[in-house]
């Protein structure tokens, strides 16, 4: 019969040695986004970069990395990231998408702007698009593009809700 004390010993050490069976370690990019659901959002951004070195040519997962980058504040990796998932898969507005929000956090609007403009062109009919080429054209003082841009946002946001008050370019602007 073995003693209760020596089958403890020997699990340990089997574990120890990756004989036993157990749980797998999880998928970092899994991990990474239960932290950023968890609002982690450091943790999330130290495991989003394990995954990535996994798995660099998946654009999905760049794109995840450069949100997960931006919500832990880490702007200039989040738009690296980003970057790529564009190289990667160039006709993804979600790309264009957030990296147009990420450059507009940066103070980067002409850069924000051609991201926002380039995602009206994939997804024409994406409120997050036209919002953001609205506002970033009205800040560089493309009016003739602004004014056109608010008037979509406007048509976008009455389909969904009839009743909303039409978003409008602030006066200070005219």
């Amino acid at each position: 019969m073995i003693r209760p004390s020596l089958l403890a010993l020997a699990l340990a050490t089997a574990t120890a040695a990756g004989c036993a069976s157990g749980p797998k370690p999880e998928d970092p990019a899994g991990i990474a986004l239960a932290y950023a659901s968890a609002g982690r959002f450091d943790e999330a951004a130290r495991e989003v970069e394990i995954a990535v070195r996994t798995r660099p040519e998946d654009a999905e997962l760049r794109r995840q990395a450069g949100k997960i980058q931006s919500q832990a504040g880490n702007l200039p990796r989040a738009v690296d990231h980003l970057e790529m998932a564009i190289r990667l898969g160039p006709s993804e507005p979600e790309s264009w998408i957030a990296l147009g929000e990420v450059e507009r956090r940066r103070h980067n609007t002409p850069d924000a702007y051609v991201a926002f403009r380039r995602a009206v062109e994939l997804a024409p009919r994406d409120v997050r698009a036209v919002s953001g080429l609205a506002l970033t054209a009205d800040s560089l003082g493309f009016d003739e593009e602004a004014d056109l841009a608010y008037a979509h946002w406007a048509e976008l946001e009455r389909e969904v809700d009839p009743t909303a008050p039409a978003p409008t370019r602030p006066k200070a602007k005219r």
